[in-house]
């Protein structure tokens, strides 16, 4: 088993004391570090000079409108999207048969929302006298005999 390693067990090695840094070390330590560093002249692009001598406002503008240009132009570039006639898919769904249609709707598995019913009453407003016969007053009944929390459906 090993011992159990303790550090004031171990005498300390003596320091050998420092040397002082030569006279004007740290004075001139600065401009030798400089010295060393590239010009700033080779580093820069020499295409994009001019732009050091524009205001910092005005090189946020420039920057701005580059970004929108941008954008605009692949907007523009993009083209919109071709316009589909609006006929297409009540066409489809007139080619069904009614009767199909309504035991489709009447099946348990048919998820049908009140959205997919707006559409359909949108395109066509008076498609639901051929199959609902019933009164205003009824209608009415019917409505309000709904749960409503929220005030502006009253």
């Amino acid at each position: 088993m090993k011992t159990a390693f303790k550090l004031d067990a171990h005498p300390r090695r003596p320091r050998p004391l420092l040397s002082e840094p030569p006279a004007g070390y740290f004075d001139k330590l600065p401009t030798q570090i400089m010295a060393r560093l590239p010009q700033a002249e080779t580093q820069q692009a020499t295409g994009w000079n001019w732009l050091r001598f524009l205001s910092p406002a005005l090189r946020t503008s420039l920057a701005s409108v580059a970004v929108l240009g941008g954008f605009a132009a692949s907007f523009y570039m993009s083209g919109s999207a071709p316009l589909v006639p609006a006929t297409a898919p009540t066409a489809a769904l007139d080619a069904v048969p009614r009767t199909e249609l309504v035991g489709y709707l009447l099946t348990s598995g048919a998820q049908v929302e009140s959205s997919d019913l707006a559409i359909l009453t949108a395109g066509h407003p008076g498609i639901a006298k051929g199959f609902l016969q019933v009164s205003e007053d009824e209608l009415n009944e019917a409505l309000d005999a709904q749960p409503s929390d929220d005030a502006t459906y009253l």
